[in-house]
């Protein structure tokens, strides 16, 4: 089944708000009480509908593979509820809940169950939900599908904007104490409602919640760049795996074929976004196991990093119509978008980095000149952000062409003109249509 970006967007929205529904209405019933569970002040909770819409991409490809799609539920449902503590617990700078307890990689037979759990779920949703959701999409005019999203998407941001302000004009206590004895001074004004009003929600939702990060001292935090994993280190990571892992690529296909070849992900620069995002995701999740046995960070490695390439080629044929790799001539493949010996690579990978490279990578960027690191981290955003809007728009306009459709409009003149075939295909020589 193909949908479009705005069925994929409305199936988000709506499994976000069907996820908090469930949630509240599970944690009410155990408290007896009410309360807003999302860090949103709006009922969404988006972990919810990206694990949706992954699911949705992702399990028609395994069709008959009973085996792999069960692997793709944990993993996937593991994964997002992983992501979502770290996001939660970096956007309120607070730990609402222990993740080590819940999480299927440490280890603990709770998570193992939590997961299972949250897999049960899933498979209820996408066999009784899903199919309601899409003959809704069906029934509605694309117009109003369009205005809906659009709007929702409008009001998640200004949510998000709020969350943020609240955040940053009132942190959280040292000590948390109960809310009648007054923890805030309350001031008229606008602001201080907002930040009052979050922190009494959030305090109401998670009762043992405590503060994110261990106290250090004020030329500590003002003199070290990147302290801990925060944004500014994750992005960091981000661009220097990017860049690594373009140029590793570039040379083992000159070993092994004997030719140079563009492995950029990009339209300008040597970055290879699978490698990019791959290795901040396998930082956010795994980074905790450090400590850990092998055993588990290799494991955690197996199954997220398999999973992660197979979803990169399922996103990149869905939404672009186009596949970089195809490995349909090596055994043990999984519909050609990853197989079993890349599976290993990933589990050594991760291994790797998280014992041996990311703790000395980790110093060596928190090294960087604070007001010099910030400047260049969100210059080097702002042209990445540029660089893969210029990707999207030359591939798409690319496969396009290749089916016979002319530029109707300035727009596509320009990416005719700017981006022809040759330089595309310089720049993705394995890129492949398959609309």
């Amino acid at each position: 089944m193909e949908y479009t970006i705005y069925e994929l967007l409305f199936f988000l929205f709506c499994y976000s708000f069907i996820g908090w529904c469930g949630e509240t209405l599970f944690v009410a019933v155990r408290r007896g009480h009410f309360h807003n569970r999302g860090v949103f002040g709006v009922p969404f909770s988006l972990s919810y509908g990206i694990m949706m819409d992954l699911l949705i991409l992702v399990l028609p490809t395994l069709k008959d593979r009973y085996l792999l799609q069960v692997v793709a539920y944990m993993v996937i449902t593991s994964a997002c509820a992983q992501l979502a503590g770290e996001f939660s617990n970096r956007m309120t700078k607070a730990v609402l809940w222990e993740q080590e307890e819940h999480s299927v990689y440490a280890g603990k037979g709770r998570g193992f169950l939590d997961v299972l759990g949250m897999s049960a779920v899933a498979v209820v949703a996408m066999l009784l939900i899903q199919p309601m959701l899409f003959f809704l999409t069906q029934i509605i005019p694309v117009l109003v599908l369009k205005i809906i999203v659009f709007v929702l998407m409008a009001v998640v941001i200004l949510d998000f904007i709020a969350v943020e302000y609240a955040v940053h004009r009132k942190p959280l206590p040292e000590k948390m104490k109960n809310l009648e004895r007054g923890i805030w001074e309350r001031k008229v004004g606008i602001g201080t409602w907002i930040a009052d009003r979050f922190w009494r929600r959030i305090q109401l939702a998670y009762p043992n919640l405590k503060a994110g990060e261990e106290p250090v001292s004020e030329a500590e935090k003002q003199y070290t760049f990147a302290r801990g994993l925060c944004l500014d280190k994750i992005i960091w990571v981000f661009f220097i795996c990017a860049l690594g892992g373009d140029i590793i690529e570039t040379f083992y296909v000159h070993f092994t074929a004997g030719i140079w070849m563009s492995r950029s992900s990009v339209l300008y620069g040597p970055f290879s976004i699978v490698w990019g995002f791959g290795a901040a995701l396998l930082t956010m999740l795994l980074y905790r196991l450090a400590k850990l046995e092998d055993r588990y960070i290799f494991l955690g490695g197996f199954f997220l990093g398999g999973t992660y390439e197979y979803m990169c080629s399922v996103i990149s044929e869905k939404v672009f119509g186009t596949v970089f790799w195809d490995y349909s001539n090596m055994p043990f493949n999984i519909g050609g978008r990853t197989n079993l010996l890349f599976c290993i690579f990933w589990g050594i990978l991760a291994l790797i980095w998280v014992k041996i490279i990311y703790p000395p990578l980790s110093r060596l960027i928190e090294k960087i000149p604070p007001i010099a690191g910030k400047i260049i981290t969100w210059v080097c955003v702002a042209l990445m952000v540029c660089d893969l809007a210029l990707s999207a728009f030359a591939m798409m306009r690319y496969v396009e062409r290749k089916g016979g459709v002319p530029a109707e409009n300035a727009v596509e003149s320009f990416l005719d003109e700017q981006y022809p075939d040759a330089f595309v295909e310089f720049v993705w020589p394995n890129m492949k249509i398959t609309k």
